[in-house]
């Protein structure tokens, strides 16, 4: 007769597969060489298996999508832009804009799980995300000789970075809110586990009101994402990369462990010709040769600090700007959430879990007011 643990050991086997099997969204779009192509089928794809109360206009929000450089500018090279968890491609758009204004074609990718509905996600495996990245690499560089450049945001970076280690030809890195490790890494190295009997870690598809990203958290898609920082760290090795880099964080982000990238930064990109900003508002941080804090407070925008996403989005953003159309509520608790959803006072904007100075509910920053620093900065380091 079966024992217990030798029965939950078979359940933890057979409950995946038997979800895979069933799993409607199952048949996201392969990468292929004709990208406008690849496209469309993501198109069709996504209007498929939306989430009902989205519009056709917001599904083209989540489109992979490429741009050319602009051709009165000294032609550079080619960047791939790799969303984080929850993302899409959207994410890139101002990065996108900023590139092909300095000579660069820029390709977007999505990747399987994002874009239509967080139930995507429950099934889903970070051997998926690595093989479409990898895929959609390759075939960028089988079509040209340029040049050949990465870029990721949160999990994104993660993704870019094994690309790199894995590609020695890469000509250099631009990484926002990089996610080699988080600050949740006590819980997630149990959500593997967990996922199997609580699939959400907030929302549940309570509200999903961003054209453009998710507010449901699956418990799957962190433990996947937790997954991919295990295979960056197995990685690296003894290796080190030797290409230029930028990257860009916030000690005020909730899910990003500042401190350990800052560590993986020193020791493991060898270039002199790599930058690190961070936004921050405690005064004992201070500048060093490689890495350079900058202020996160605005107080005439009512920006208290720098959040997760907020460092990669431009002031005059139509969705996430200064004036931008959407709202987005800090919060993993419903009261929380629900709260800043209904104040019709002027709201703060800070990272998550940040207070307010005086009640009023403090929503998320979500552009960078420094966003042409940043580019400043870029322009220092590829030349």
């Amino acid at each position: 007769m079966m024992n217990m643990k030798a029965f939950i050991l078979l359940l933890l086997i057979l409950l995946p597969l038997a979800a895979k099997a069933n799993d409607p969204y199952a048949n996201f779009p392969e990468p292929q060489a004709d990208f406008q192509a690849h496209i469309n089928e993501v198109r069709e794809y996504l209007l498929e298996t939306q989430m009902p109360h989205r519009k056709t206009s917001d599904v083209e929000f989540n489109l992979p999508f490429e741009q050319n450089a602009n051709p009165e500018i000294d032609y550079r090279g080619r960047f791939l832009l790799i969303h984080g968890l929850n993302d899409s491609p959207y994410v890139f758009i101002d990065v996108a804009n900023a590139l092909t204004e300095r000579g660069y074609d820029v390709r977007a990718i999505l990747l399987p799980g994002h874009g239509n509905t967080p139930k995507a996600q429950l099934n889903m495996t970070y051997q998926r995300w690595l093989k479409v990245a990898r895929a959609q690499l390759q075939i960028l560089k089988a079509e040209s000789d340029a040049p050949v450049y990465l870029s990721g945001f949160s999990m994104g970076a993660v993704l870019a970075s094994i690309l790199a280690l894995e590609n020695k030809d890469i000509a250099g890195l631009l990484l926002f809110s990089p996610a080699y490790q988080s600050k949740l890494n006590h819980y997630l190295r149990w959500s593997g586990i967990y996922s199997r009997f609580k699939p959400w870690v907030f929302g549940g598809m309570i509200i999903e009101d961003n054209p453009s990203k998710y507010n449901s958290i699956p418990i799957n898609g962190a433990a996947q994402y937790y997954n991919l920082t295990k295979v960056l760290k197995k990685k690296w090795g003894r290796q080190k990369l030797s290409m230029p880099v930028l990257a860009v964080a916030s000690t005020d982000d909730s899910v990003v462990d500042v401190d350990y990238f800052i560590k993986v930064f020193n020791q493991r990109f060898d270039s002199n010709n790599k930058r690190l900003l961070i936004y921050t508002n405690d005064p004992e941080r201070q500048n060093s040769q490689y890495i350079e804090y900058r202020k996160s407070e605005y107080p005439d925008l009512r920006v208290i600090n720098q959040s997760h996403q907020g460092v990669i989005i431009a002031p005059d953003n139509p969705l996430f700007g200064m004036n931008g159309s959407v709202l987005v509520c800090n919060g993993n608790d419903w009261p929380t959430f629900s709260a800043c959803l209904r104040s019709s006072n002027s709201h703060w904007y800070g990272a998550q879990h940040t207070p307010s100075p005086d009640g009023v509910s403090v929503a998320r920053t979500t552009y960078n007011a420094d966003f042409d620093g940043v580019f400043e900065a870029f322009d220092k380091l590829f030349n």
